[in-house]
């Protein structure tokens, strides 16, 4: 048995939960990925996994076994690649995942100047504001909103992203300008279905440490921030938007800031990639640059940076 090679199909398998994927991933039989786990098993003593028909699970001793392979096969990955390199320049395929508003107003505009910088490295730039699976889609490194529940993810935190409740001109002349929380009851919202939940992200408002969440009615629902935003200056609704995505709407006239004594609750920001991906020479320089530029491009709109 090749340990190292047992050991790297360990921790794709933990990685995907699945040794049919795992083995997909490494170009191998399921058979041969089965093989080794068990020769693994048999060389530490100890159990590993916790098979059942749908799902692969580390035991607690798994758990901590994938923690120290991590660090070791990343370890052995760098050196390989030194040598055959003989530097440790960025190169090759990058694939990023950034939500919609993001990709488009911060991203966008300055990856000219990313890749002019870095000319062996490819990107490929998704914009999606769902949270993609990084091991299963073959993503190297994503942006994240809110707090981190898949503990296997190496994260980077930007700081918090501020929001803002607001609404057009438009639907403040037809349904009038709340004054309390409790106004917002008799309005009617642009929903957003938060992408971590597969649920309607609440109305909550917050002032002097008091929080109030409020049921405000939703006839249009949608998953894209930019969707959310284009109902907003409809009028169809009042919207909670991201700060910097709203700035320049409400210095406009375009949009209104609604209850604006009260304030939105801000969303931890992080950059997000896989143990075996972090010190990847391609993605240490992209999250590098792109925590610069969202603190730069994003300025005032983040807090706690």
């Amino acid at each position: 048995m090749d340990r190292f090679e047992a050991m790297r199909a360990y921790v794709y398998v933990v990685d995907s939960g699945s040794y049919t994927k795992a083995a997909q991933q490494l170009s191998l039989h399921k058979a041969t990925v089965s093989q080794q786990i068990q020769q693994l098993e048999r060389l530490l003593g100890a159990r590993l996994l916790t098979r059942t028909t749908r799902f692969v699970t580390p035991t607690p001793e798994g758990l901590d076994y994938h923690r120290h392979a991590c660090a070791i096969l990343q370890q052995l990955d760098d050196a390989e690649s030194r040598l055959r390199q003989g530097a440790s320049a960025p190169a090759g395929p990058l694939r990023v995942n950034v939500p919609v508003a993001l990709g488009h107003r911060v991203f966008v505009p300055e990856v000219r100047g990313f890749l002019e910088r870095h000319p062996k490295v490819s990107l490929e730039l998704s914009c999606s504001d769902r949270a993609v699976d990084l091991v299963q889609e073959g993503v190297d490194c994503a942006v994240r909103g809110g707090e981190l529940a898949d503990s296997s993810l190496v994260a980077r935190r930007v700081g918090d992203l501020r929001f803002v409740l607001c609404a057009a001109p438009r639907y403040i002349d037809e349904r009038g300008l709340p004054e309390t929380p409790q106004d917002l009851a008799r309005h009617q919202q642009i929903g957003f279905v938060l992408a971590s939940s597969g649920k309607l992200r609440p109305v909550r408002l917050l002032q002097a440490g008091a929080a109030v969440d409020v049921g405000v009615p939703a006839r249009f629902v949608t998953t894209d921030s930019a969707a959310a935003l284009s109902a907003g200056l409809d009028g169809l609704g009042l919207v909670v938007l991201a700060e910097f995505v709203a700035a320049h709407h409400l210095a406009s006239g375009a949009l209104v800031r609604v209850l604006p004594r009260w304030h939105s609750p801000s969303l931890p920001l992080h950059l997000v990639t896989t143990s075996r991906h972090k010190r990847m020479a391609r993605v240490q320089v992209f999250m590098d640059w792109a925590r610069g530029l969202m603190l730069w491009r994003l300025g005032s709109h983040i807090e706690g940076t």
